[in-house]
């Protein structure tokens, strides 16, 4: 009795397969291709700034929280962080000057 060997797979039904494989790894590159690195970054900061409004609007308002609220409330947001900024760049100009 003779045991049947497992037909063997094409150079091209194994390119077929991996390609998917292939085109899933290229998106990311071809992602970091059309957006420069300070866009991508912009993005990501947008994105979880956006995200902390949004806790902290249901922090305050519970259920009854709205995106429009987080709206709402993110220049008082941006106005607190940038005069932290400034303070900070102070305190580091301050240590500076002393010896």
């Amino acid at each position: 009795m003779t045991t049947a060997k497992p037909a063997r797979t094409s150079a091209t039904a194994k390119s077929k397969a991996a390609a998917p494989a292939r085109k899933a790894a290229a998106k990311p590159a071809q992602a970091e291709a059309l957006l420069p690195n300070m866009t991508r970054d912009a993005l990501g900061e947008v994105t979880e700034t956006l995200e902390f409004m949004w806790s902290a609007t249901q922090a305050v308002f519970g259920e009854k929280a709205r995106p429009e609220h987080a709206i709402s409330l993110l220049p008082y947001a941006l106005d607190a962080l940038e005069v932290r900024r400034l303070l900070a760049e102070d305190v580091a100009k301050q240590a500076k000057r002393k010896p």
